[in-house]
């Protein structure tokens, strides 16, 4: 949390942010992120999360390089880990952050061997200060792109739609150009930036791929809107008073990168590869975090049956049956990426299965709609039309509420507003989206 009070040029909600862990709405993004480091300290997770590295210092293990199955299969249990305990949403500490690491390990020994780089050299230089920092780590991949129909070096009327170099020095590259939605970059300590497309030879200045601080001279963050404008409200706001993602923009004017942190400078036949790559590893990661997300989906479905006593009508019951086909078959195929991984040629390293986790990721976010359907079928138009909890709690309304949204006997009307709240949080047209 300190480490954050840097001086980095923030904006949220038309405010410039003076201190983000101060700041009564990011302070949610913070929390959550903040419970990476919390169980690194849990002893009960301690063999999970951390690892000893090979100067035998425990760190982070989604630090770590990924050589073999066990380990893709120990990062999902990492997910899985940071999923649960967190309404669904992995602790966004490292979340994508690792992803982009990973994918940057694999592709430098791809460029280092065509072109006799030594970008490889410089990420395990990396790998290592991430190591002993323990630094929170956001990636940069989505470009702003202008317009889509114009490759990165055609835009009108300008040229900075796509992050680019703008010039070269002996001791670095200074770029300029715009991220879209890039998650916790503004509660992060350092972001990985990657090419998002693949590149043709006129787009090389646009081939490039670094690590910057968030607190960068040049650099300007401007989080996302947030769901919930009421921290704290908790009963009405469950999953977003608990969860800011954050996904920010984040602008270059000029920024310098020293040599040591450039890991793609102008090689614009790898550009796509990095992309892919990311790719790739962030499957696993979404699939992973998607199935937990899912559990607590088909959950509140099921609970939500039980609470209005049509548990056991017969289209309850299918659709109760499909949410759960859906929720494991996502969880057996994000299993399956990793068993199924990939050895990168002339390497130690490995990588999910591309067939199989863009497989995963396409069944799971092409049904998501069809599963917020059908928990929205069985929670009945009340998910958005509820009093809020201030109603609720109001000693002139809270007999009236407390009697007229009453569900099945023995449940406590609370208890079904509740679970109510939680089933319109998970059903938003922001969640439908990002999924």
């Amino acid at each position: 949390v300190e480490s954050l009070k840097d001086g980095r040029v923030v904006y949220c909600l038309g405010e410039k942010v003076k201190d983000v862990t101060e700041h009564p709405i990011m302070k949610i993004c913070l929390d959550w992120m903040a419970m990476d480091y919390v169980l690194q300290q849990d002893p009960r997770y301690q063999s999970l999360v951390t690892e000893k590295n090979e100067e035998g210092e425990t760190v982070s293990f989604v630090f770590t390089q990924q050589k073999r199955v066990e380990d893709l299969l120990r990062l999902r249990e990492v997910v899985k880990l940071w999923a649960r305990v967190c309404y669904g949403k992995p602790s966004g500490a490292k979340f994508v952050g690792k992803d982009g690491l990973n994918a940057v390990t694999v592709v430098a020994q791809r460029v280092d061997k065509q072109f006799g780089t030594d970008y490889a050299e410089r990420v395990e230089g990396y790998r290592r200060f991430l190591q002993k920092t323990d630094a929170s780590l956001a990636l940069g991949m989505t470009d702003v792109k202008g317009d889509r129909s114009l490759r990165p070096s055609q835009q009108q009327p300008h040229q900075d739609y796509y992050v680019r170099i703008v010039e070269e020095r002996s001791d670095g590259i200074v770029v300029r150009g715009a991220k879209a939605h890039i998650s916790e970059a503004p509660l992060s300590n350092e972001i990985i930036i990657l090419p998002c497309r693949a590149m043709r030879e006129d787009d090389k200045d646009y081939a490039v791929c670094f690590a910057v601080p968030a607190n960068a001279e040049g650099l300007t963050l401007i989080s996302a809107e947030p769901e919930v404008t009421e921290a704290g409200n908790f009963f009405d706001y469950p999953l977003s008073s608990s969860i800011y993602i954050n996904d920010a923009m984040v602008i270059f004017n000029d920024v310098f990168i020293p040599n040591d942190r450039v890991f793609l400078k102008g090689e614009w036949q790898f550009a796509g590869d990095l992309a892919y790559m990311f790719g790739n590893f962030h499957r696993l990661s979404a699939e992973t975090y998607k199935a937990v997300e899912l559990e607590l989906f088909t959950g509140a479905a099921a609970l939500m049956a039980e609470y209005n006593n049509v548990e056991k009508v017969a289209h309850i019951r299918d659709k109760l049956t499909w949410l759960i086909q859906y929720t494991e078959a996502t969880e057996i195929m994000g299993q399956a990426a990793c068993e199924h991984c990939v050895s990168e040629p002339g390497s130690d390293l490995v990588y999910p299965n591309p067939m199989v986790a863009n497989i995963a990721k396409l069944f799971f976010a092409d049904n998501w709609h069809q599963a917020t359907k059908y928990i929205q079928d069985i929670g009945g138009g009340i998910v958005v039309t509820a009093p809020s909890s201030k109603d609720y709690f109001n000693p002139e309304t809270h007999d009236m509420i407390d009697k007229y949204l009453g569900g099945k006997a023995g449940v406590p009307t609370e208890h079904r507003l509740r679970l109510i709240k939680l089933i319109r949080n998970l059903t938003s047209s922001y969640e439908d989206v990002l999924t």
